[in-house]
């Protein structure tokens, strides 16, 4: 199985070839920052780290944690997930990543250069130990 790597600086875009298959090496999960707060503790509670980024809304500010590809999940799965209001994006190459075409967007964690994404599973886990309050 393939996984993402950060290489170089934090990317203005995601650089991604879609013909060489390199979309698929990147998911994102996607959050109300409060939440996601929660859900990095979690994570970091589990020794994983995800890049971070902040997109502000309306009236709220959306965390969007970047994971390896996106794996099948369950029903149930899928209904937690919308029930604490966590979307994904079904296209990487819309992910607003911090640059000049998204100047509101910003790292709340950068990428550290040559560091794995954490699996897609281990964010689902962590946002599911956050709902229930679970160690």
């Amino acid at each position: 199985m393939s996984t993402a790597t950060i290489t170089g600086p934090p990317p203005q875009s995601t650089g991604l070839d879609p013909d060489a298959g390199e979309d698929r090496l990147l998911g994102a999960l996607v959050m109300r920052a409060g939440f996601g707060g929660e859900v990095n503790h979690r994570l970091v509670q589990s020794m994983l780290r995800a890049p971070i980024i902040a997109v502000p809304r309306r009236n709220s500010v959306d965390w969007i944690f970047l994971t390896g590809p996106r794996t099948p999940m369950s029903q149930s799965t899928i209904a937690d997930l919308i029930a604490a209001k966590v979307w994904w994006y079904d296209d990487p190459g819309s992910i607003p990543f911090p640059s000049t075409h998204h100047e509101d967007s910003r790292w709340v964690q950068c990428p550290e250069e040559g560091a794995a994404l954490p699996e897609w599973a281990a964010l689902v886990g962590a946002i599911r130990r956050a709902l229930t309050g679970a160690w």
